[in-house]
Protein backbone atom coordinates (compact mmCIF):
# COMPACT_ATOMS: atom_id res chain seq x y z
CA UNK A 1 0.00 0.00 0.00
CA UNK A 2 1.55 3.28 -1.19
CA UNK A 3 2.65 5.91 1.86
CA UNK A 4 0.14 8.64 2.78
CA UNK A 5 1.12 12.23 1.38
CA UNK A 6 1.73 14.64 4.13
CA UNK A 7 -0.63 16.91 3.04
CA UNK A 8 -3.39 14.04 2.97
CA UNK A 9 -2.79 13.19 5.88
CA UNK A 10 -2.62 16.65 7.67
CA UNK A 11 -5.83 17.27 5.76
CA UNK A 12 -7.29 14.41 6.74
CA UNK A 13 -6.47 15.34 10.93
CA UNK A 14 -7.29 18.85 10.30
CA UNK A 15 -9.19 20.34 13.48
CA UNK A 16 -8.43 17.44 15.61
CA UNK A 17 -6.56 18.21 18.91
CA UNK A 18 -3.62 15.37 18.62
CA UNK A 19 -1.76 16.13 21.85
CA UNK A 20 -4.54 14.97 23.68
CA UNK A 21 -4.12 11.31 24.71
CA UNK A 22 -6.23 8.36 27.22
CA UNK A 23 -2.73 8.03 29.13
CA UNK A 24 -3.36 11.81 30.32
CA UNK A 25 -6.48 10.58 32.15
CA UNK A 26 -5.75 7.39 33.67
CA UNK A 27 -2.40 9.56 35.01
CA UNK A 28 -2.21 8.49 38.84
CA UNK A 29 -1.37 12.48 39.40
CA UNK A 30 -4.48 13.54 37.60
CA UNK A 31 -6.60 10.86 39.34
CA UNK A 32 -5.75 12.21 42.52
CA UNK A 33 -6.58 15.45 41.68
CA UNK A 34 -9.43 14.51 40.50
CA UNK A 35 -10.39 12.39 43.61
CA UNK A 36 -9.30 15.94 45.53
CA UNK A 37 -11.98 17.72 43.48
CA UNK A 38 -14.48 15.38 43.23
CA UNK A 39 -15.18 15.33 46.88
CA UNK A 40 -15.13 18.34 48.04
CA UNK A 41 -18.09 18.81 49.68
CA UNK A 42 -19.21 14.78 49.29
CA UNK A 43 -17.28 13.90 52.58
CA UNK A 44 -20.06 12.11 54.50
CA UNK A 45 -22.00 10.47 51.26
CA UNK A 46 -22.08 6.80 51.37
CA UNK A 47 -20.25 6.61 48.35
CA UNK A 48 -17.16 8.30 49.60
CA UNK A 49 -17.00 6.53 52.34
CA UNK A 50 -17.28 3.51 50.97
CA UNK A 51 -13.76 4.32 48.69
CA UNK A 52 -12.00 5.47 51.54
CA UNK A 53 -12.12 2.31 53.79
CA UNK A 54 -9.25 1.45 50.60
CA UNK A 55 -8.71 4.77 48.61
CA UNK A 56 -5.08 4.13 46.81
CA UNK A 57 -6.36 0.24 45.91
CA UNK A 58 -9.70 1.72 44.67
CA UNK A 59 -7.66 4.66 42.60
CA UNK A 60 -5.13 1.88 41.50
CA UNK A 61 -8.43 -0.34 40.07
CA UNK A 62 -9.92 2.54 38.51
CA UNK A 63 -6.16 3.52 37.02
CA UNK A 64 -6.08 -0.09 35.34
CA UNK A 65 -9.75 -0.38 34.10
CA UNK A 66 -8.86 3.41 32.37
CA UNK A 67 -5.57 2.01 30.85
CA UNK A 68 -7.21 -1.71 29.79
CA UNK A 69 -10.34 0.37 27.95
CA UNK A 70 -12.99 -1.94 29.72
CA UNK A 71 -14.46 1.45 31.83
CA UNK A 72 -17.91 1.71 31.52
CA UNK A 73 -20.76 4.93 33.29
CA UNK A 74 -22.28 2.58 36.49
CA UNK A 75 -26.27 2.67 36.05
CA UNK A 76 -27.45 6.34 37.88
CA UNK A 77 -30.79 6.51 38.84
CA UNK A 78 -33.25 9.68 38.14
CA UNK A 79 -34.10 12.11 41.10
CA UNK A 80 -36.73 15.17 41.09
CA UNK A 81 -34.79 18.67 42.58
CA UNK A 82 -36.82 22.06 43.73
CA UNK A 83 -34.86 24.67 42.46
CA UNK A 84 -34.72 28.39 44.20
CA UNK A 85 -35.97 29.86 40.70
CA UNK A 86 -39.56 28.37 41.28
CA UNK A 87 -38.80 24.77 38.75
CA UNK A 88 -38.78 21.38 39.45
CA UNK A 89 -35.32 19.59 37.84
CA UNK A 90 -35.12 16.45 36.98
CA UNK A 91 -31.34 15.07 37.56
CA UNK A 92 -29.28 12.42 37.08
CA UNK A 93 -27.34 11.03 39.69
CA UNK A 94 -24.27 8.30 40.05
CA UNK A 95 -23.90 6.70 42.95
CA UNK A 96 -20.85 4.64 42.29
CA UNK A 97 -18.42 7.80 43.50
CA UNK A 98 -15.24 6.57 40.82
CA UNK A 99 -17.03 7.29 38.04
CA UNK A 100 -17.09 11.22 39.50
CA UNK A 101 -13.23 10.96 39.41
CA UNK A 102 -13.09 9.39 36.00
CA UNK A 103 -15.68 12.88 35.14
CA UNK A 104 -13.38 15.23 36.86
CA UNK A 105 -10.05 13.41 35.24
CA UNK A 106 -11.50 13.24 31.68
CA UNK A 107 -12.66 17.34 31.91
CA UNK A 108 -8.88 18.29 33.75
CA UNK A 109 -7.60 16.90 30.30
CA UNK A 110 -9.78 18.58 27.81
CA UNK A 111 -11.32 21.05 29.36
CA UNK A 112 -8.08 23.84 28.62
CA UNK A 113 -8.98 22.44 24.79
CA UNK A 114 -12.52 23.13 24.96
CA UNK A 115 -12.10 26.44 26.94
CA UNK A 116 -10.55 27.91 23.69
CA UNK A 117 -13.05 27.04 21.54
CA UNK A 118 -15.90 28.54 23.29
CA UNK A 119 -17.70 31.41 22.63
CA UNK A 120 -16.86 33.98 24.02
CA UNK A 121 -20.04 35.75 25.47
CA UNK A 122 -20.99 31.97 26.86
CA UNK A 123 -20.67 32.46 30.84
CA UNK A 124 -22.12 28.91 32.79
CA UNK A 125 -20.24 26.85 34.14
CA UNK A 126 -17.09 28.58 33.05
CA UNK A 127 -13.74 29.14 35.42
CA UNK A 128 -13.52 32.96 35.62
CA UNK A 129 -17.19 33.66 34.52
CA UNK A 130 -20.70 32.80 35.98
CA UNK A 131 -23.93 35.66 36.27
CA UNK A 132 -21.56 38.25 37.08
CA UNK A 133 -19.38 37.70 34.37
CA UNK A 134 -22.54 37.98 32.35
CA UNK A 135 -23.98 40.91 33.73
CA UNK A 136 -21.48 43.08 33.83
CA UNK A 137 -20.93 42.16 29.74
CA UNK A 138 -24.44 43.21 29.18
CA UNK A 139 -24.13 46.35 31.25
CA UNK A 140 -21.18 47.13 29.48
CA UNK A 141 -23.01 47.09 26.15
CA UNK A 142 -25.66 48.60 26.94
CA UNK A 143 -23.61 51.68 28.43
CA UNK A 144 -21.87 51.63 25.05
CA UNK A 145 -24.37 51.61 22.60
CA UNK A 146 -27.19 53.62 24.35
CA UNK A 147 -26.17 56.64 22.78
CA UNK A 148 -25.81 54.97 19.33
CA UNK A 149 -29.95 54.94 19.47
CA UNK A 150 -32.53 52.77 20.59
CA UNK A 151 -31.70 49.22 22.21
CA UNK A 152 -33.82 46.38 21.13
CA UNK A 153 -33.81 42.60 22.48
CA UNK A 154 -35.13 39.16 21.88
CA UNK A 155 -35.23 36.45 24.71
CA UNK A 156 -35.32 32.77 22.79
CA UNK A 157 -34.97 29.88 24.85
CA UNK A 158 -35.02 26.05 23.81
CA UNK A 159 -37.94 23.72 25.31
CA UNK A 160 -36.13 21.08 27.67
CA UNK A 161 -32.76 21.98 26.51
CA UNK A 162 -30.57 19.28 27.39
CA UNK A 163 -33.33 16.45 27.91
CA UNK A 164 -33.54 17.01 24.35
CA UNK A 165 -30.17 17.28 23.44
CA UNK A 166 -29.27 14.50 20.46
CA UNK A 167 -26.68 12.68 22.04
CA UNK A 168 -24.89 11.42 18.49
CA UNK A 169 -24.80 15.05 16.74
CA UNK A 170 -23.18 16.50 20.48
CA UNK A 171 -20.66 13.79 20.28
CA UNK A 172 -20.26 14.26 16.48
CA UNK A 173 -19.13 17.74 17.70
CA UNK A 174 -16.45 16.73 20.65
CA UNK A 175 -15.18 14.44 18.47
CA UNK A 176 -13.97 17.09 15.64
CA UNK A 177 -12.17 18.11 18.17
CA UNK A 178 -10.39 14.80 19.46
CA UNK A 179 -9.43 12.53 17.85
CA UNK A 180 -7.71 10.06 20.54
CA UNK A 181 -9.88 6.63 20.45
CA UNK A 182 -9.82 6.52 24.22
CA UNK A 183 -11.01 10.27 24.79
CA UNK A 184 -13.85 9.77 22.18
CA UNK A 185 -14.63 6.50 23.73
CA UNK A 186 -15.16 8.14 27.07
CA UNK A 187 -17.05 11.24 25.99
CA UNK A 188 -19.19 8.60 24.36
CA UNK A 189 -20.03 6.90 28.13
CA UNK A 190 -20.73 10.63 29.26
CA UNK A 191 -23.04 11.74 26.56
CA UNK A 192 -25.03 8.26 26.71
CA UNK A 193 -25.19 7.87 30.41
CA UNK A 194 -28.83 8.50 29.77
CA UNK A 195 -31.50 6.92 27.78
CA UNK A 196 -31.88 10.39 25.77
CA UNK A 197 -30.46 14.02 26.38
CA UNK A 198 -27.89 14.38 28.04
CA UNK A 199 -28.27 14.35 32.05
CA UNK A 200 -28.45 17.01 34.31
CA UNK A 201 -26.35 16.88 37.61
CA UNK A 202 -23.36 15.30 35.70
CA UNK A 203 -19.63 17.40 35.72
CA UNK A 204 -19.27 17.25 32.12
CA UNK A 205 -22.58 17.89 31.05
CA UNK A 206 -22.70 21.74 31.15
CA UNK A 207 -18.99 22.56 29.82
CA UNK A 208 -19.94 20.19 26.71
CA UNK A 209 -23.60 22.28 25.85
CA UNK A 210 -21.67 24.93 26.19
CA UNK A 211 -19.39 23.74 23.30
CA UNK A 212 -22.48 22.72 21.35
CA UNK A 213 -23.93 26.18 21.10
CA UNK A 214 -20.78 28.03 20.62
CA UNK A 215 -21.07 27.33 16.18
CA UNK A 216 -24.46 29.07 16.14
CA UNK A 217 -23.58 31.87 18.57
CA UNK A 218 -20.83 32.74 16.00
CA UNK A 219 -22.63 31.60 13.05
CA UNK A 220 -25.38 34.91 14.24
CA UNK A 221 -22.74 37.35 14.95
CA UNK A 222 -20.79 36.59 11.75
CA UNK A 223 -24.17 36.98 9.33
CA UNK A 224 -25.99 40.10 11.20
CA UNK A 225 -25.65 43.14 12.62
CA UNK A 226 -26.37 42.17 15.84
CA UNK A 227 -24.58 41.14 19.23
CA UNK A 228 -25.11 37.71 21.22
CA UNK A 229 -25.39 36.73 25.49
CA UNK A 230 -25.93 33.41 26.13
CA UNK A 231 -26.16 31.56 29.34
CA UNK A 232 -26.99 27.75 29.71
CA UNK A 233 -29.92 27.63 27.18
CA UNK A 234 -31.03 31.16 27.65
CA UNK A 235 -30.01 33.40 24.75
CA UNK A 236 -30.34 37.35 23.83
CA UNK A 237 -29.72 38.51 20.98
CA UNK A 238 -29.28 42.75 20.82
CA UNK A 239 -29.01 45.24 18.50
CA UNK A 240 -30.30 48.60 16.94
CA UNK A 241 -32.56 47.54 13.91
CA UNK A 242 -35.71 45.39 14.30
CA UNK A 243 -35.22 44.15 10.99
CA UNK A 244 -31.88 42.22 11.78
CA UNK A 245 -32.77 41.06 15.15
CA UNK A 246 -35.91 38.92 13.58
CA UNK A 247 -33.36 38.15 10.58
CA UNK A 248 -31.06 36.70 13.50
CA UNK A 249 -34.36 35.01 15.19
CA UNK A 250 -35.09 33.27 12.51
CA UNK A 251 -32.50 31.85 11.77
CA UNK A 252 -31.62 30.73 15.13
CA UNK A 253 -34.66 29.07 14.93
CA UNK A 254 -33.96 27.33 11.57
CA UNK A 255 -30.66 26.05 13.32
CA UNK A 256 -32.20 24.70 16.17
CA UNK A 257 -35.13 22.94 14.16
CA UNK A 258 -33.14 21.57 11.29
CA UNK A 259 -29.10 21.26 12.87
CA UNK A 260 -29.80 20.81 16.47
CA UNK A 261 -33.01 19.29 16.29
CA UNK A 262 -34.00 21.35 19.18
CA UNK A 263 -37.26 23.35 19.36
CA UNK A 264 -37.70 27.01 20.87
CA UNK A 265 -40.35 27.86 22.97
CA UNK A 266 -42.99 30.53 20.74
CA UNK A 267 -43.10 32.85 22.97
CA UNK A 268 -39.95 35.05 21.10
CA UNK A 269 -40.84 38.84 21.12
CA UNK A 270 -39.15 41.85 20.51
CA UNK A 271 -38.29 44.73 23.21
CA UNK A 272 -36.73 47.65 24.20
CA UNK A 273 -34.40 49.12 26.85
CA UNK A 274 -34.88 52.35 28.21
CA UNK A 275 -34.99 53.87 31.50
CA UNK A 276 -38.86 52.67 32.02
CA UNK A 277 -38.65 49.30 30.00
CA UNK A 278 -36.14 46.65 31.40
CA UNK A 279 -34.26 43.57 30.48
CA UNK A 280 -34.72 40.38 33.04
CA UNK A 281 -31.75 38.35 32.28
CA UNK A 282 -28.92 36.35 35.15
CA UNK A 283 -30.66 37.62 37.93
CA UNK A 284 -30.83 41.12 37.16
CA UNK A 285 -33.25 43.83 35.54
CA UNK A 286 -31.10 46.31 32.94
CA UNK A 287 -32.13 49.40 32.34
CA UNK A 288 -29.74 51.94 29.94
CA UNK A 289 -29.01 54.26 33.42
CA UNK A 290 -29.19 51.52 35.94
CA UNK A 291 -29.49 48.00 37.22
CA UNK A 292 -31.91 46.58 39.21
CA UNK A 293 -31.65 42.84 41.56
CA UNK A 294 -34.49 40.97 39.94
CA UNK A 295 -38.14 41.45 42.10
CA UNK A 296 -38.01 37.83 42.68
CA UNK A 297 -34.96 37.47 44.25
CA UNK A 298 -35.69 41.04 46.17
CA UNK A 299 -38.68 39.69 47.85
CA UNK A 300 -36.47 35.88 48.79
CA UNK A 301 -34.08 38.23 50.65
CA UNK A 302 -36.76 40.28 52.25
CA UNK A 303 -38.53 37.36 53.48
CA UNK A 304 -35.04 35.25 54.91
CA UNK A 305 -33.67 38.57 56.77
CA UNK A 306 -37.63 39.67 58.36
CA UNK A 307 -37.92 35.32 59.14
CA UNK A 308 -34.06 34.79 60.71
CA UNK A 309 -33.75 35.77 63.92
CA UNK A 310 -30.02 33.92 65.07
CA UNK A 311 -27.54 36.06 64.30
CA UNK A 312 -25.36 33.83 62.71
CA UNK A 313 -27.28 32.27 60.13
CA UNK A 314 -28.77 35.75 59.53
CA UNK A 315 -25.09 36.75 58.78
CA UNK A 316 -24.65 33.91 56.52
CA UNK A 317 -27.48 34.63 54.51
CA UNK A 318 -26.90 38.27 54.11
CA UNK A 319 -22.99 37.52 53.15
CA UNK A 320 -24.37 35.45 50.04
CA UNK A 321 -27.28 37.87 48.73
CA UNK A 322 -24.34 40.54 49.13
CA UNK A 323 -22.70 39.05 46.18
CA UNK A 324 -25.40 39.68 44.21
CA UNK A 325 -26.70 43.42 45.26
CA UNK A 326 -22.80 44.71 45.24
CA UNK A 327 -23.08 43.74 41.52
CA UNK A 328 -25.70 46.41 40.78
CA UNK A 329 -27.68 49.23 41.63
CA UNK A 330 -29.06 48.09 45.36
CA UNK A 331 -27.28 49.44 48.45
CA UNK A 332 -30.62 51.43 48.70
CA UNK A 333 -32.21 47.82 48.92
CA UNK A 334 -29.51 46.70 51.39
CA UNK A 335 -29.62 49.28 53.94
CA UNK A 336 -33.66 49.18 53.97
CA UNK A 337 -33.52 45.54 54.32
CA UNK A 338 -30.43 45.76 57.01
CA UNK A 339 -32.39 48.12 58.53
CA UNK A 340 -29.08 50.17 57.87
CA UNK A 341 -29.34 54.02 58.81
CA UNK A 342 -28.29 56.89 57.17
CA UNK A 343 -25.95 59.20 58.39
CA UNK A 344 -28.61 62.16 58.72
CA UNK A 345 -30.74 59.74 60.66
CA UNK A 346 -28.28 59.35 63.19
CA UNK A 347 -28.38 63.53 64.18
CA UNK A 348 -25.02 63.63 65.04
CA UNK A 349 -23.79 66.91 66.32
CA UNK A 350 -21.03 69.06 65.02
CA UNK A 351 -17.59 68.23 67.07
CA UNK A 352 -14.40 70.59 67.07
CA UNK A 353 -11.69 68.99 65.61
CA UNK A 354 -8.59 69.19 68.53
CA UNK A 355 -5.30 68.08 68.13
CA UNK A 356 -3.40 66.56 71.19
CA UNK A 357 -3.01 70.47 72.92
CA UNK A 358 -6.45 71.16 72.96
CA UNK A 359 -6.16 73.43 69.57
CA UNK A 360 -8.62 73.58 66.70
CA UNK A 361 -7.45 71.83 63.57
CA UNK A 362 -8.73 73.91 61.15
CA UNK A 363 -10.06 72.54 57.76
CA UNK A 364 -9.14 73.04 53.99
CA UNK A 365 -6.09 72.02 52.09
CA UNK A 366 -2.58 73.19 53.47
CA UNK A 367 -0.71 75.47 51.51
CA UNK A 368 2.17 77.88 51.55
CA UNK A 369 1.54 81.83 52.22
CA UNK A 370 3.41 83.07 49.09
CA UNK A 371 0.82 81.18 46.83
CA UNK A 372 -2.22 83.34 48.05
CA UNK A 373 -0.03 86.44 47.54
CA UNK A 374 -2.00 89.61 45.70
CA UNK A 375 -4.96 87.50 45.84
CA UNK A 376 -8.17 88.82 47.16
CA UNK A 377 -9.16 86.04 49.88
CA UNK A 378 -11.45 85.77 52.82
CA UNK A 379 -9.99 85.14 55.76
CA UNK A 380 -12.77 83.10 57.30
CA UNK A 381 -10.11 82.16 61.52
CA UNK A 382 -6.98 81.59 62.88
CA UNK A 383 -5.76 79.35 65.34
CA UNK A 384 -2.99 81.09 67.65
CA UNK A 385 -0.50 78.35 69.56
CA UNK A 386 -0.41 76.09 67.78
CA UNK A 387 3.41 73.41 67.85
CA UNK A 388 4.81 73.68 63.98
CA UNK A 389 6.70 70.63 62.89
CA UNK A 390 9.49 72.96 64.40
CA UNK A 391 8.61 72.69 67.85
CA UNK A 392 7.99 76.90 68.09
CA UNK A 393 4.65 78.76 68.28
CA UNK A 394 2.69 79.08 65.20
CA UNK A 395 -0.56 80.64 63.95
CA UNK A 396 -2.74 78.72 61.64
CA UNK A 397 -4.92 80.54 59.36
CA UNK A 398 -7.89 79.21 57.35
CA UNK A 399 -9.00 81.57 53.88
CA UNK A 400 -11.21 81.02 51.41
CA UNK A 401 -11.03 81.91 47.61
CA UNK A 402 -13.43 80.79 45.31
CA UNK A 403 -15.64 78.38 47.62
CA UNK A 404 -12.13 76.50 48.31
CA UNK A 405 -11.26 76.45 51.93
CA UNK A 406 -6.84 76.66 52.59
CA UNK A 407 -4.92 76.87 55.45
CA UNK A 408 -1.36 78.32 56.19
CA UNK A 409 1.15 78.35 59.17
CA UNK A 410 3.02 81.64 59.68
CA UNK A 411 5.26 82.58 62.79
CA UNK A 412 5.66 86.12 61.74
CA UNK A 413 5.05 88.64 64.53
CA UNK A 414 3.18 91.36 62.42
CA UNK A 415 0.84 88.93 60.81
CA UNK A 416 -0.06 87.43 63.74
CA UNK A 417 -0.44 90.50 65.79
CA UNK A 418 -2.98 91.66 63.18
CA UNK A 419 -4.87 88.72 63.37
CA UNK A 420 -4.96 88.43 67.33
CA UNK A 421 -6.36 91.98 67.44
CA UNK A 422 -9.13 90.94 64.56
CA UNK A 423 -9.99 87.94 66.90
CA UNK A 424 -10.36 89.93 69.81
CA UNK A 425 -12.36 92.12 67.76
CA UNK A 426 -14.90 89.12 66.52
CA UNK A 427 -14.18 90.52 63.32
CA UNK A 428 -13.80 86.84 61.75
CA UNK A 429 -14.75 86.54 58.50
CA UNK A 430 -13.33 89.25 56.62
CA UNK A 431 -12.03 90.26 52.71
CA UNK A 432 -8.41 91.33 52.47
CA UNK A 433 -5.20 90.51 50.16
CA UNK A 434 -2.12 88.86 52.06
CA UNK A 435 0.91 90.98 50.24
CA UNK A 436 4.34 90.33 50.74
CA UNK A 437 5.90 93.48 52.46
CA UNK A 438 9.92 92.75 51.67
CA UNK A 439 11.98 90.96 48.72
CA UNK A 440 14.94 89.78 50.67
CA UNK A 441 15.29 87.70 53.96
CA UNK A 442 12.52 86.12 55.69
CA UNK A 443 9.35 87.07 53.79
CA UNK A 444 7.12 89.69 56.13
CA UNK A 445 3.12 89.50 55.65
CA UNK A 446 1.04 92.17 55.41
CA UNK A 447 -2.94 92.87 55.31
CA UNK A 448 -4.26 94.88 53.00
Amino acid sequence: MAEELAYKRKARLRGKNRKVRIAQVYDMGNLRIADHEARRGKEIHKGVRIFDKDAAGNLQTLHDILEAGTYHTSPGHECVRHCPCGKDRLLHKLPYYPDHIENHALMQVIMPVMVRAYYYDSSASIKGKGMHFAAKRTKKYISKNRKRGRIYFAKLDFVKFYHRIDQQKIYNELAKKFGNKGIRYLIWEIVTACDEGLGIGLFPIQPMANYYTGPLCRLVVARFDVWVEIYCDDMVIFGHDPKEIWKAVNFVRDYADNVMCQPLHDNIGMQVIDEKHRLDYVGYQFFTTKTFLRKRMKCKFKQKMHRLKDPIRRYKTATSYKGWVMHCDGFNLWCKVMGMKSFKDLQVPAFNRTDADGKRIMEGTKVSASMLCDREIIFLDAEFGVKSKYNKPATVVQVEERGQKYKFFTNNAKLTQVLQYVADQKAFPFRGTLKRANTSGLPDYVIE
